[in-house]
C-alpha cells in the first residue's frame, strides 16, 4: 500500500487509502481476506518526521477454531507509526530508530506502508477464533459437526488408568 507524501499540501492532513488486501500479504493460519483494504489516518509533520495514526479495516473468512467451518469477518486494527526522511549518511543509526518507523529518502514521492498496516491486521486476529459463542464444534469420536448433527456417541468421563488410585479413596 502507497502513501504519496507530496500529493499532501497541508499538515495535520487526513488521508484515505484503499488497495486489494490480498496484496498485503497476510499469512496467517486460517484467514483468507478478501476485496479492498481501506486505511483512514491522520497525519502530522514535524521537520522530517510524520506521525501517523488511524484504522485499517478489510474483510475476510477466518476458520473456526472448534468446527472448523469457515466464518465472515471485518477485521479493524489501529495504526500508529512514524516516517522519518533521511539522507542515510555516516551519523544515521537505523537500529536506534523503533520498529515501528518507516524510513525513507529524502524527498521521495511515495512511501510503502503494507508493514505497519499488515502488523495492524494481523494484531487485531483471534487467538481462538469462533463462527459463534455457542459453537459445539466437532465430535471428537467419530468427527461430526454437532452443530449440524447429532450423533450417539458416549463420552468416557473416567481414563481405567487411574482405577487402582480410585481404589486407594474407597
Amino acid at each position: 500500500m502507497m502513501l504519496d507524501l507530496r500529493a499532501i499540501a497541508d499538515f495535520p492532513a487526513r488521508v484515505t487509502l484503499e488497495d486489494d488486501a490480498s496484496r498485503l500479504d497476510l499469512a496467517a493460519s486460517g484467514l483468507a481476506v478478501s476485496g479492498m483494504a481501506r486505511v483512514e489516518m491522520d497525519i502530522v509533520r514535524s521537520d522530517n518526521v510524520y506521525y501517523c495514526t488511524g484504522t485499517v479495516e478489510c474483510a475476510g473468512r477466518l476458520d473456526c477454531s472448534r468446527c472448523l467451518e469457515p466464518y465472515p469477518v471485518t477485521i479493524r486494527g489501529e495504526i500508529d507509526f512514524s516516517i522519518i526522511e533521511t539522507a542515510g549518511g555516516a551519523g544515521f543509526d537505523r537500529e536506534a530508530i523503533a520498529d515501528t518507523t518507516v524510513v525513507v529518502p529524502v524527498g521521495a514521492s511515495s512511501v510503502d506502508i503494507t508493514d505497519p498496516v499488515r502488523e495492524a491486521i494481523l494484531l487485531e486476529l483471534p487467538l481462538k477464533p469462533l463462527c459463534r459463542e455457542s459453537c459445539r464444534g466437532l465430535c471428537p469420536y467419530c468427527g461430526i459437526n454437532r452443530n449440524e448433527q447429532q450423533c450417539n456417541c458416549t463420552m468416557e468421563t473416567t481414563d481405567p488408568r487411574w482405577d487402582g488410585l480410585r481404589d486407594l479413596w474407597k
